[in-house]
């Protein structure tokens, strides 16, 4: 929204102020001024003082009401800054009561620049205002803004709810870890920081940087100490450690996976590494921009709205993640049959077709949980799935079908003013894009009337085609044309070639996205790997002759050059469809509006999809989320999305697009595995096989074996290729059976990992190093430099996974202590960490699990869905440490509804010192059981016991038993 600070804490002296008195003020100080993006006057905004009581009724009108207060605490600008930078000067009264937030007031500057200064992007504004606050112990809010608090773009926080009451204390630190520095001068080092004061790191440094802000153009960088390694900045494929000399663009982009381009989402957050600890920065703003790493600071270059960061201290991983979720929110439960195995396949067009999948998969002992239905779903047949207790999941894209008679969808719509106006005031309309259907129309998710035609057009869907789960793809929002199809070379008439007639079949379509693909992905910089190289069709390749200078190919993707020639001319106004600087999309500076919505569509209350444009994903995912708690209240929603933004999770879970079926592919679904833990999205997975392209029996195998160790576990690929299911041959069957049973097994435990994420924060997932930092600092950096592609799941199970071709080892980081084989029992590690060489052959990943844990099971070893697994009961497999002690922790609730009966137990393990018995504690609440008769307990029909006080291998031992575990309750069982 328009606004300029949300929530704030007001000086009492503005209380008594008459609005009606005001006036308008412009960024200049001369007469109101016309905002470029929307004709209305740049005043200063109302939010800034909605805490007054006096001032409420004035805050019910629209975004564009003005208050015309200056801030008294600010002197006067100076007129003799210098020419291209910023002054930093004192507030007249430093100790303000102006905090969003209770207690301490913010730290506030003003930076004044020189009057009437035009930069290459545009005029600059002259007068900011620098606040830093405390959002909470470990958190930072720096924001710039314009002094005269005119109007400029912020996300409200409808959208996106940025809220201190999911602030959470753990551990010592609860104590305030930071402060502020400013640099009070005109010379070229003033600027501000913010310290981590527990070691006197500088975590946000902008000293001896310049700003730059103007209506277009906005510009700030932050150092990095020495030694930082820099992960996140999202959402773009590469790995998972970000390389300096890279230019990352943020702008939600359908984009099949290339590599070091922007593709689905933007997620301008970083996580860095330095000397063991961790800091993270996260940049609140929706508008398009780029980020630069050269190393040793990180650039921002952003094309509209404020600057609104906030700083997370940390001082570990795991808790910038957690200090990012309470921020934009925690992630949702997800329901627990959606942690298991997914059968897709973009042509399950008939019910023989998904007849045939489930029966081929029940026959090869393959657990299959939900199956999915892309485009050319089958009506009628959840019935029929539900019988055998198999979920369905049904696509959904966002484009509307329009111009179609008696086509409610459409017509209810146009009634309700719901969709994306063009943008165009002479000629007004709904804005008109292609996707499959043809033409379409896109829903305004800001529009007031949304979830009121969003519920009514579920609610007569679900009535028809009754699924359990909804999938949103190319909610980016995609767009098989730049822009409005009707402004296309000026002639309509000409896009009618290119629209789909609504008579074609599933082949056809296929073939059309087949087109589009090739289109749209430039396979040199997709994540693929060949093993020889192909000429393109009808296109020749000499061979090269003695004496001639090879070429240097053009720099693209994050890796294309830093400098961006400005287009801004002062003699004609800014235009929006091409603003003064282009940022790195698509990693050759594409337009804004390629095959997606124009970028001067109007959405409700006058914003532009210049503005909303990556907020759609998310603006989507809410929507559906609210309806389907709605329409079935009793139900946890399962929702999957492309597109995303900081918050998603609270609504949905994500896949990682549409990815090849390469062993590169596969190995960076991990680093994407893992960013998305860091920016709130625990929920994640890539199509197991690849979406495109023909796997190898090997790199199928392989994938299935590291599938079984994503969130989100589902194979989905094209049509018009070979299946790709676990049951296509002997090998590929045994081995996804072999893991996915495991997966199954291990529910209990993954379920409870994600319940404490979305109570508390944190993520899934994690890098082994983040759990178990390197002794030393140039291990460290060793480490955190070399291996990205072994993970932690839940901080106790290590995965070491095959990512190459013809390999049967894997050359691991273990961390000092003892680890034991999952399967076998086998021990490995030693007192210090340690890069070891593991066996690891065709039909086998490794996978161990961490000495001293207790980790919860299901019973039984194989099943057919979550329902068989869960009726079986559970087993404890205890893993004890050297010191013969072992603990874990289990989460019970139904899996499906939002009751609030549920089971948390800690549980501690004690080996007695003639390794005979074990002393099992179970402490914690007991409200849930399968059957009422079992509430207040938990039974165990099975312990699985490794390691002894001797440090010595044992055979896991298996003790079939019958343990009935009471509240903070002790049972001696004899081994």
């Amino acid at each position: 929204m328009w606004s300029s600070n949300p929530n704030p804490r007001v000086p009492s002296m503005l209380e008594a102020i008459d609005i009606k008195a005001s006036k308008p003020v412009d960024i200049t100080g001369g007469a109101a001024q016309p905002n470029i993006l929307t004709g209305t006057p740049n005043m200063i905004n109302t939010q800034s003082i909605s805490d007054s009581p006096i001032l409420q009724s004035a805050l019910k009108t629209s975004p564009f009401s003005t208050v015309s207060i200056p801030d008294p605490g600010l002197a006067p600008p100076d007129e003799d800054a210098p020419h291209g930078h910023y002054k930093f000067t004192k507030p007249r009264r430093e100790n303000r009561q102006e905090s969003r937030n209770e207690g301490e007031p913010p730290e506030i500057a003003y930076l004044e620049g020189k009057t009437d200064h035009t930069t290459k992007y545009g005029p600059s504004i002259d007068r900011l205002r620098l606040s830093i606050e405390t959002f909470s112990p470990q958190i930072a809010r720096i924001r710039i803004t314009p002094w005269s608090k005119a109007q400029r773009w912020e996300i409200p926080n409808d959208f996106v709810p940025i809220s201190q009451s999911r602030i959470v204390q753990r551990g010592p630190f609860h104590q305030k870890d930071w402060k502020a520095e400013i640099a009070f001068s005109d010379t070229a080092d003033a600027g501000f920081a913010v310290v981590r004061e527990s070691d006197s790191t500088p975590v946000f440094d902008s000293r001896d940087c310049p700003i730059s802000y103007c209506d277009h153009y906005l510009e700030i960088s932050t150092q990095l100490p020495k030694d930082t390694f820099v992960y996140g900045l999202g959402e773009v494929t590469g790995p998972f450690l970000r390389e300096a000399g890279s230019r990352y663009a943020f702008w939600a982009r359908d984009a099949q996976t290339p590599l070091h381009e922007n593709a689905y989402s933007s997620l301008p957050i970083f996580l860095a590494m330095n000397k063991g600890k961790a800091f993270g920065v996260y940049l609140h703003n929706s508008n398009a921009l780029d980020m630069v790493y050269d190393g040793s600071k990180i650039t921002y270059k952003v094309v509209g709205g404020i600057l609104d960061f906030f700083v997370y201290t940390g001082p570990s991983y795991e808790d910038v993640i957690q200090q990012h979720q309470m921020v934009t929110g925690f992630p949702r439960l997800p329901p627990y049959y959606s942690l298991g195995y997914h059968q897709c396949r973009w042509f399950y067009d008939t019910t023989e077709k998904l007849h045939e999948s489930r029966t081929k998969n029940i026959r090869a002992q393959i657990p299959v949980d939900v199956f999915w239905l892309d485009i050319d779903f089958v009506k009628y047949i959840r019935d029929e799935m539900h019988a055998h207790n198999h979920k369905l999941v049904a696509i959904l894209d966002p484009g509307v079908k329009c111009n179609v008679p008696d086509y409610k969808p459409w017509s209810r719509g146009v009634d309700l003013d719901v969709f994306i106006k063009n943008g165009n005031s002479k000629y007004p309309r709904d804005f008109v894009g292609k996707v499959w259907p043809g033409h379409v129309v896109f829903p305004d998710w800001t529009h007031p009337n949304i979830q009121k035609y969003w519920d009514e057009m579920f609610e007569e869907w679900l009535q028809i085609m009754p699924v359990d789960g909804i999938w949103h793809d190319m909610n980016e929002c995609s767009n098989f044309v730049n822009g409005d199809v009707w402004e296309i070379g000026g002639d309509a008439a000409k896009d009618e070639i290119l629209i789909p007639t609504g008579e074609e079949t599933v082949e056809d379509m296929a073939k059309a996205s087949a087109n589009e693909a090739d289109k749209s992905v430039d396979k040199d910089k997709a994540a693929v790997i060949t093993d020889t190289p192909e000429t393109p069709t009808g296109e020749t390749t000499a061979p090269a002759q003695e004496g001639d200078a090879p070429e240097e190919p053009e720099p693209s993707g994050a890796k294309a050059k830093d400098e961006r020639e400005p287009s801004f001319d002062p003699s004609k106004p800014i235009s929006i469809r091409n603003p003064p600087y282009s940022i790195n999309h698509g990693g050759n500076d594409e337009p804004l509006s390629a095959r997606s919505i124009s970028v001067e569509s109007v959405h409700h209350n006058g914003f532009t999809e210049y503005e909303l444009h990556n907020l759609f994903g998310h603006l989507n995912c809410k929507a559906t989320y609210n309806t389907m708690t709605k329409l079935r209240p009793n139900e946890r929603p399962f929702i999957l999305t492309r597109s995303v933004f900081a918050g998603t999770g609270k609504y949905a879970s994500k896949w990682l697009g549409d990815n090849f079926s390469t062993w590169e592919s596969m190995r960076l679904s991990i680093s994407g595995m893992l960013n998305m833990q860091i920016f709130g999205i625990p929920h994640i997975g890539a199509d197991v096989g690849g979406f495109s392209d023909v796997p190898s029996e090997e790199l199928l195998l392989r994938w299935f074996q590291l599938g079984s160790m994503y969130p989100f576990c589902r194979n989905h690929n094209m049509p018009n290729t070979p299946s790709q299911e676990a049951h296509i041959s002997d090998v590929v069957a045994r081995v996804a059976k072999k893991y996915l049973n495991l997966r199954y097994r291990l529910l209990p435990f993954w379920y409870t990992v994600f319940e404490s994420v979305a109570r508390q924060g944190g993520s899934v997932v994690q890098p082994v190093w983040a759990v178990y930092p390197p002794q030393t600092n140039s291990h460290f950096r060793h480490v955190l430099s070399n291996n990205n592609d072994e993970f932690l799941v839940g901080q106790k199970l290590l995965v070491l996974p095959v990512v190459q071709e013809g390999v049967e080892k894997v050359n691991a980081w273990i961390p000092s202590g003892l680890w034991y084989d999952i399967f076998t029992g086998e021990v490995i590690g030693s007192r210090l960490d340690n890069f070891m060489d593991l066996d690891a052959p065709r039909e086998e990943m490794p996978i161990y699990v961490r000495e001293g844990s207790v980790i919860p099971m299901h019973y039984q070893k194989s099943g057919k869905t979550t329902v068989d697994f869960r009726a079986s009961g559970l087993s404890l497999l205890i893993v004890f440490d050297q010191n013969s002690m072992a603990t874990g922790n289990l989460y019970l609730d139904d899996g499906a509804t939002f009751a609030k009966e549920h089971s948390r137990v800690k549980f501690s393990a004690l080996m007695s010192g003639d390794q005979r018995k074990i002393i099992l504690t179970a402490e914690g609440s007991f409200g849930y059981a399968e059957t009422p008769v079992a509430r207040q307990e938990i039974t165990v029909r099975e312990v699985i016991i490794m390691g002894t006080s001797a440090h010595a291998h044992l055979t896991p031992k298996i003790t079939p038993t019958r343990i009935i575990l009471e509240s903070n309750s002790s049972t001696e069982i004899d081994i």
